[in-house]
């Protein structure tokens, strides 16, 4: 059973704040069968692989919900702050949530006047030319197999994005304008949102790498490359130096702080990279629109020249 980020949103804003109340899991997914019954099902599947002594974030991931939320599980196995991690799932994935909900709103109106344009265009071709007499322009076929080859490249590339390994689609998505820096800048705030927790839990930063090496995708390749690094007998703050890790993470453990201070100072930078990461995607989404009245302005040009072509060679022959 699929459920929508927002649920994914409920499910870790309500959890984080009954566990913070001191509830115990079985008791928060018995909250959950009653508060969100449509999920049942699936909160009935956690909590049976739950009793059956799996992993919290095994469970998770056997639900297919999103991966933020069982890498954050994942650490919390280890820091112990079951609460925060959630929090920061929930956080993460609220943004998404409004991200998505913006970019249908921005949609609605261009996707409306797209779809009266392409009516318009139909009635012209196949109704106003011939009720005239007048020929039908070359640019229909023209336009129909440009839209049945989009059509084509489209599924061919949602296939083959389907089967993709999530570092695969990392490197792909890399590769896009735009896309590059709000992905360094995703996986910066997880790690730096990781380290702090781990030192709020009274874990160093190497506890941390050690245990990003066990992970899975980026975030594992990144504690694999920094666990090589320190074998090789490298110090931690040059191994640090990797893209994925923000250089004030090496500044913050070089400056002599206490642990705690130093958590505390990721956990603001952590902060700092969730407000930036908002305003990069809000950019990103905000590009739509114009982009689309772009569309519409070839549209439009499309159809006066689907009419006027027809009137031109009629005049021309007479």
């Amino acid at each position: 059973m699929k459920v929508p980020l927002i649920a994914q949103e409920r499910f870790c804003r309500q959890s984080a704040a009954l566990i913070t109340a001191g509830f115990s899991l079985p008791d928060v997914f018995a909250y959950l069968r009653v508060s969100t019954p449509k999920y049942r099902i699936v909160w009935e599947r956690i909590e049976a692989e739950l009793a059956n002594g799996i992993a919290f974030s095994e469970a998770i991931a056997h639900q297919d919900l999103a991966p933020i939320l069982f890498q954050q599980l994942q650490l919390a196995q280890i820091h112990g702050d079951l609460a925060k991690a959630l929090t920061v799932a929930g956080d993460y994935l609220g943004l998404r949530v409004r991200n998505r909900q913006k970019m249908a709103q921005l949609l609605v109106y261009p996707c409306l006047l797209l779809v009266m344009l392409m009516v318009l265009q139909v009635v012209v071709v196949f109704g106003v030319l011939p009720a005239l007499s007048l020929p039908r322009s070359e640019l229909v076929a023209v336009q129909l197999g440009g839209v049945a080859v989009l059509i084509g490249l489209g599924a061919v590339i949602y296939l083959v994005w389907r089967h993709l390994t999530p570092l695969k689609r990392l490197l792909v998505l890399q590769k896009m304008p735009g896309m590059r820096q709000v992905l360094r800048m995703y996986y910066q705030f997880q790690f730096t949102s990781g380290a702090a927790q781990f030192l709020l839990a009274g874990a160093d930063i190497s506890d941390f790498c050690r245990h990003l090496a066990t992970m899975e995708g980026p975030l594992g390749n990144l504690g694999n490359r920094i666990q090589e690094k320190v074998q090789r007998g490298q110090e931690l703050t040059e191994a640090l130096q990797e893209p994925f890790v923000p250089a004030e993470v090496a500044r913050l453990l070089t400056m002599g702080q206490s642990q705690h201070l130093v958590a505390e100072g990721l956990k603001l930078f952590g902060e700092q990279l969730f407000f930036n990461l908002q305003r990069q995607l809000e950019k990103l989404v905000n590009l739509i629109q114009p982009l689309l009245f772009l569309l519409i302005g070839g549209e439009i040009l499309l159809v006066y020249l689907q009419i006027l072509l027809p009137l031109y060679q009629s005049l021309g022959g007479v």
